[in-house]
């Protein structure tokens, strides 16, 4: 599976895989999952799509407790996975990584395909590591078949308003309409 920047599409457009898509010489691929030998995913977003951000592996949580029901990536950039791995939460239990040696999160509710939350460690802003946890979260939830584009509902931090200024889909930020608190620990 794969997500392409082309005029010919309109933003969200799907090709199934029995589907022929066309000619796509000179369309720019975004990202692709592929299946490693293990049976994990694997999401590839392009260098070009996030330049200077990181390599990394993903943790995925999926939340069936919560209500509504949410799913989050969360991306670490050691070398104990393959670029573009993505391992369970259980998985990562058992591996000698703490959970403040990741660089970005995403949080959203599955169903409704609405982001609630984005993290990128302060070393990372503006060096397209949102971007890219952006388009892995996005990879994710189209690999799971859950409906809908991931899309703002118009409650940002600061941060997140000045993020979504640069994203490509526009269509998919509502404006701004709550302010929230900044996600950053306190330095204490």
């Amino acid at each position: 599976m794969g997500c392409y920047f082309d005029d010919r599409f309109p933003d969200g457009h799907v090709v199934a895989p029995d589907e022929d898509p066309g000619d796509l010489d000179g369309a720019a691929e975004i990202w692709h999952t592929d299946v490693d030998a293990n049976g994990r995913l694997v999401i590839t977003v392009n260098d070009w799509a996030a330049p200077g951000a990181p390599d990394c592996w993903y943790v995925s949580i999926i939340s069936t407790g919560s209500e509504p029901p949410t799913a989050s990536i969360v991306a670490y950039p050691s070398a104990h996975f393959a670029p573009g791995t993505v391992i369970t939460d259980r998985e990562f239990f058992g591996l000698p990584v703490r959970n403040d040696e990741q660089v970005a999160a995403l949080r959203w509710y599955r169903a409704e395909a609405i982001v609630e939350q984005v993290y990128v460690a302060p070393e990372l802003r503006r060096h397209h590591m949102a971007t890219k946890i952006i388009y892995a979260a996005s990879a994710f939830h189209q690999a799971n078949a859950w409906g809908g584009r991931l899309h703002s509902d118009g409650r940002r931090t600061d941060l997140g308003e000045q993020l979504v200024v640069g994203l490509r889909h526009a269509v998919r930020i509502a404006p701004l309409e709550h302010r929230m608190a900044p996600m950053d620990p306190d330095p204490a």
